[in-house]
């Protein structure tokens, strides 16, 4: 009976300090860290002012410092609040506080794997090949994404390269990019990406 509620001590002071790492505050009309990086499994605490809120949104939106809500997206209550594991699969999640987006506040959350190649079942559609790539990518998807956007976010969940997909088979030139790892996402796949190791 000691060592089973040892262990439940234990679970919970190990849950609260993984959650206590993963804190996101305001500084003014900011967020802080503006960008975190978290694995799978990891709740996101915002501790904010009762003026703000975060709200997932798309990248668009994000990009545009707009304010409108991601479908299906996390939302903070003003005041602050906890971001669920189940809210934040992998790839990168771009919030606002919405009174304030128009003002450029706002944040990403990335979320990735902590080692190795990630499972590419991210994207329900797509498929990316060869991975690890050196030059060229290749994403293979259903012929009714043609005209779809795509954009390649590095894993600061900073956009690197965009376009639109062709077709069925959509080739990219990635050899201007640096070494390391790389998230395809399409628009319209919510909160879902491919991860690409660049060589």
């Amino acid at each position: 009976m000691k060592r089973l509620s040892f262990i439940a001590i234990l679970l919970v002071y190990s849950l609260t300090v993984v959650n206590a790492k993963n804190e996101i505050v305001n500084v003014g009309f900011t967020f802080s860290p503006s960008t975190i990086t978290i694995v799978p499994g990891e709740n996101v605490v915002f501790t904010l002012e009762a003026m703000h809120n975060a709200v997932e949104v798309s990248y668009a939106t994000w990009n545009a410092d707009g304010n409108t809500p991601l479908a299906g997206g996390f939302s903070v209550p003003f005041g602050g609040g906890e971001v669920l594991a189940a809210q934040l699969p992998n790839g990168s999640h771009w919030y606002v506080c919405t009174p304030h987006a128009a003002a450029g506040m706002k944040g990403i959350i990335v979320v990735g794997t902590p080692t190795g190649i990630s499972e590419n079942r991210g994207l329900i559609d797509l498929s990316v090949f060869p991975n690890p790539a050196r030059d060229l990518i290749t994403i293979k998807g259903d012929n009714n994404l043609q005209g779809t956007g795509y954009y390649i976010t590095d894993q600061y969940g900073r956009q690197v390269l965009t376009g639109k997909l062709e077709g069925e088979i959509t080739s990219i030139n990635i050899s201007q990019l640096n070494r390391g790892i790389y998230y395809v996402r399409s628009e319209g796949q919510k909160n879902r990406s491919l991860k690409v190791i660049k060589n």
